[in-house]
């Protein structure tokens, strides 16, 4: 008997709200370690940090400030909660679907690599670069040939080809650009 093998993870992105915490922390860490140093090297807080402090200290939640603050910060926090929550899409893709159980997953990155190879075997182009997204790869081929239109359409059609042989799960169309290099 085996055991179901389980499908590919969808994790969360949590870069932006990761970064937008950090760079908080470290302001925050910065101001801290400033203010102690300074503390630590006179002997006394910084007027200015007392004065800002005392500010601080006699506002009443009731004021227009007080109250816009909060609501910035309040938004803040929920779209730094709705970014970390929102399911990004994985780094990695199932493809090459056959009966035996298990799954067979690569890099996105990998799956852009092996459509650019099979995208640069054709005699008029000269380079290419492949980008995977969501549901399409976008390619980009480079040739010197004077008939770009028909660069593009060979081009298209052979990475239709490379997507039909990986068949790569969730990713079902290509577009393609030609550009021209001298």
């Amino acid at each position: 008997m085996r055991t179901p093998v389980p499908a590919i993870v969808y994790r969360p992105t949590r870069s932006a709200p990761a970064t937008l915490l950090a760079l908080l922390l470290l302001i925050v860490g910065g101001l801290g370690t400033w203010l102690t140093a300074y503390r630590f090297l006179t002997g006394a807080w910084p007027q200015r940090a007392v004065a800002t402090l005392d500010a601080v200290g006699t506002v009443s939640f009731s004021s227009i400030a007080a109250l816009i603050a909060a609501g910035i910060a309040a938004v803040c926090g929920l779209l730094m909660l709705v970014a970390a929550l929102w399911p990004g899409h994985p780094k990695h893709v199932a493809f090459l679907p056959d009966d035996i159980p298990g799954q067979t997953a690569l890099h996105r990155s990998d799956l852009a690599i092996l459509v650019k190879r099979h995208v640069e075997q054709l005699a008029t182009i000269r380079s290419a670069s492949a980008t995977v997204h969501r549901s399409r790869v976008d390619v980009v081929v480079f040739s010197d040939a004077d008939d770009l239109d028909a660069v593009r359409e060979a081009a298209s059609k052979k990475a239709d080809e490379a997507l039909e042989v990986f068949n790569p799960e969730g990713i079902t169309r290509s577009r393609v650009r030609a550009k021209r290099v001298r």
